[in-house]
């Protein structure tokens, strides 16, 4: 006789097994995050790269800088740029290394045929448990423009048909209304072609500095706090009242017309609690929009400036040159906001792309340039020194006081006549002159005792 199996169908018993079922559910549902989650991370890295970039990196990046610059930034124009694997893989550290990510990111790029293979490891925490997120991308060329194909994070391959998807949403997303995204998608729509081989990677675009200026001040704006925001918005009122005190038969004033009362201002807000790196930051970048005639709304948006009455222009001056002023300031801005290294960057590419291109190399520019550094690095160094040179600045009597007299420079040399003097950026008797330009700064009465 067959035994029969039958289901207790004592009153309660379903429920019971329909909550153990829900709770199962449940338990799952909450761990799957968790099984992603550790699925993703891991404990060493997949990629390590030397991030320490050599003297001789840094000349070849300023070259590549220069030679994917167009030869008139400002006019529209087709534009092609041609870089190699190992080109390609010194400008991504050399972006680590200015966003100061170089001792927890790494990222690297392979070129084939048609290909590009992406990796990039993060570590998230040191310790006895490292843990680093690792990701690996693959591009493809899909008609004439790069495709993402393939994404793997951790141990975790993610399927294609739900990248895809989940890729296709973030676009919709972020085409209703953002206005950062629409313009990198004008960018992207200008982009004609892209080319991979297997050890070069070719891009032709259309150039269009209207949009490379928009994308750069969203950029900007990105990292402007709504702190930081008032701040500028405060030394703008400075600004506004030292031009309106001007006699209106001046044309032009010395450059400390505007450094002291501002900075006399910065002193004041740190005396009263605010942070003295903050204010000295915001009070460079404000200073430089207005000396080089830009928009107010650059570094805070249109709604904001909006608001604002704009101040009406004195032209400022440095040694009885206006283009040293904003040299000085420019500068200082992006040292106090970006750093040091990507400000001595800019300003020995800016020179270099002169010679070539342009008025020549002019080591009067170099100078009030690197006089922006050494000021803006003071400044925002730490809080200490910030306050210290608050003081100086507020209280500066010549500009002697910091910028080194420039009358006898050679300028306007070509990039023929500057490689008869020096060869080149690498050569010592180049090295030797930059050295004797920042030992003729460092001297100066405003940075005295607070060099090392």
């Amino acid at each position: 006789m067959s035994k029969q199996v039958t289901l207790d169908a004592r009153p309660g018993t379903r429920p019971r097994l329909t909550i153990l079922l829900l709770r199962t559910l449940v338990v799952l549902l909450l761990s799957a995050p968790v099984i992603v989650l550790l699925l993703s991370i891991e404990t060493s890295p997949s990629l390590v790269v030397e991030q320490q970039l050599s003297a001789m990196e840094l000349s070849r990046i300023e070259t590549l800088l220069l030679e994917s610059t167009p030869q008139s930034p400002g006019l529209a124009s087709r534009h092609e740029l041609q870089l190699n694997s190992e080109q390609l893989n010194l400008l991504l550290r050399y972006a680590i290394n200015i966003m100061n990510l170089s001792s927890d990111w790494a990222a690297q790029t392979q070129l084939s045929q048609h290909n590009l293979n992406a990796q990039l490891s993060v570590r998230l925490s040191a310790g006895l448990l490292p843990m680093y997120l690792n990701v690996e991308a693959g591009f493809i060329e899909d008609d004439n423009l790069l495709t993402l194909d393939a994404l793997r994070i951790g141990k975790i391959d993610v399927p294609n048909r739900f990248l895809q998807f989940t890729l296709q949403r973030l676009r919709d997303d972020l085409a209703t209304g953002n206005v950062v995204y629409q313009d990198f998608s004008e960018l992207i729509n200008n982009v004609e072609s892209v080319e991979l081989e297997p050890n070069q990677m070719t891009v032709s675009m259309q150039w269009d500095p209207n949009l490379i200026s928009s994308i750069g001040n969203q950029a900007q704006q990105l990292f402007i706090s709504d702190q930081d925001q008032q701040r500028i918005i405060d030394y703008y009122a400075i600004i506004t009242n030292i031009a309106a005190a001007v006699p209106i038969d001046i044309r032009a004033v010395s450059i400390n017309a505007f450094l002291s009362p501002m900075f006399a201002a910065a002193q004041e807000k740190t005396l009263a609690g605010s942070d003295p790196i903050a204010e000295n930051r915001t009070a460079f970048q404000t200073l430089a929009i207005y000396l080089n005639e830009e928009s107010i709304a650059q570094i805070i948006g249109e709604e904001a400036a909006a608001q604002i009455e704009p101040a009406p222009f004195i032209e400022a001056r440095l040694q009885r040159r206006q283009d040293l002023a904003q040299h000085l300031v420019s500068i200082a801005a992006i040292s106090a906001s970006a750093g040091a290294d990507l400000a001595q960057m800019l300003s020995t590419t800016k020179e270099a792309y002169d010679a070539r291109y342009r008025s020549g190399f002019s080591f009067s520019d170099l100078t009030a340039n690197s006089v922006g550094v050494t000021i803006a690095q003071l400044a925002t160094n730490n809080p200490e020194t910030a306050k210290i040179m608050q003081g100086r600045l507020a209280n500066l009597q010549n500009e002697s006081d910091y910028m080194p007299e420039v009358g006898s420079n050679r300028d306007g040399l070509s990039e023929t006549d500057f490689s008869a003097l020096y060869t080149d950026r690498n050569s010592p008797q180049y090295q030797e002159r930059l050295a004797e330009i920042q030992t003729l700064i460092d001297s100066r009465p405003l940075f005295s005792g607070l060099l090392q």
